[in-house]
């Protein structure tokens, strides 16, 4: 089943905006983050792959009105295995939004990796 989900997300805090269930893979397809702040912020985004903390951002510097993009063109996914995690961290005293799109499978045999 595919989802797409928004968030406000809050400032100074991790916002976990996927948080794949018991059962399932989450395959995702898209991962759009904006600064709807008046002025340049930054943003810190982890993965959590089986435990293993993998930070995709850290510090990066947003502009006001600037937003990034990860994924949208058909080939670019990722694959997050059950209780994987996706967070989002922005500076204090800032404004970001974020948009995901995913697609819930179920769990396929686990490799070693």
């Amino acid at each position: 089943m595919k989802f797409s989900h928004g968030d406000a997300l809050t400032a100074g805090s991790a916002n976990t905006i996927l948080d794949v269930p018991a059962g399932y893979d989450a395959i995702v397809t898209y991962l759009f983050i904006s600064n709807t702040t008046g002025s340049s912020k930054n943003l810190d985004a982890r993965w959590v792959h089986g435990g293993t903390n993998i930070d995709f951002l850290a510090g990066k510097n947003v502009g006001s009105g600037d937003f990034l993009e990860f994924g949208g063109q058909y080939g670019e996914f990722l694959v997050a295995k059950e209780g994987d995690t996706l967070t989002l961290t922005p500076e204090a005293a800032s404004t970001f939004v974020s948009i995901i799109s995913f697609e819930l499978v179920t769990a396929t045999p686990r490799l070693n990796f």
